[in-house]
């Protein structure tokens, strides 16, 4: 995941939830950088242009009990985090603890369901335990553009939360159904920047969900002449393509 990245929004908290987005995080985890204001007056179109950094996690508080140990002995242990040597902060991952737990946990939640789908590990990628599913109710799951699926891997994270170290994270496939909506939704966003670029005005996608809002502005992040922010609430959060101001 890229650490750092620059979004626009017609207003400031537009600017930050679009860049929080787009890393893939809350804007409570990303430090800002106010890059360009917007242009104030009636006619004014200029959009707010920020940075957002993902903030550094937390050092995880170490029980009294746990320091208990005779001095000399405390010493000989080796930092359980080494200072920085000035290079950029390592990005959150996933450790394999949290992948066997979030794979038992679909487990136990598809056999709860009656669900008739079998659940495998599909890796670990930075933050992301990424778990698939298949077998003959698949097509329950990815039905109406996959609302199914998209709620129980929000149920999933929610139940997670406190179960999974650091900024760990789970995500759901049914059927390769994830690598086929990227692709149509990667297409769609470049034919709609396409006509927005050739039009001059700004387009607003139909509501998405927050991951595929996220598919929408990296495939747009480095497509010349366009900028990408997100407006209005959820569930009807959508994305706006505008074109890029100099």
């Amino acid at each position: 995941m890229n650490q750092t990245i620059e979004a626009t929004g017609r207003t400031l908290d537009e600017a930050k939830r679009a860049a929080a987005e787009s890393l893939g995080i809350s804007v409570d985890e990303c430090d800002f950088q106010v890059l360009e204001e917007a242009s104030k007056g009636l006619f004014a179109k200029t959009n707010y242009r920020v940075k957002a950094t993902v903030k550094p996690p937390e050092p995880t508080p170490v029980k009294e009990k746990a320091v208990r140990k005779p001095r000399a002995a405390v010493a000989a242990q080796p930092a359980e985090a080494p200072e920085s040597d000035g290079g950029a902060e390592e990005t959150p991952r996933a450790t394999e603890e949290d992948a066997k737990t979030a794979l038992e946990t679909l487990k136990e939640l598809v056999h709860t369901a009656g669900l008739d789908v079998k659940v495998k590990l599909d890796g670990v990628n930075s933050r992301y335990v990424n778990l698939s599913l298949t077998g003959k109710d698949v097509e329950r799951l990815t039905a109406n553009r996959g609302q199914t699926l998209d709620s129980m891997q929000y149920l999933m994270n929610a139940m997670l939360r406190r179960s999974l170290k650091g900024s760990a994270r789970v995500t759901l496939d049914a059927g390769d159904y994830r690598s086929a909506r990227t692709a149509a939704l990667e297409k769609l966003a470049k034919e709609v920047a396409s006509a927005v670029l050739e039009r001059e005005q700004e387009a607003v996608l139909d509501a998405l969900p927050a991951h595929e809002r996220r598919v929408i502005h990296n495939a747009l992040k480095d497509y010349a002449g366009i900028a990408t922010y997100s407006e209005g609430e959820e569930p009807a959060r959508r994305v706006v393509v505008s074109p890029k101001k100099d």
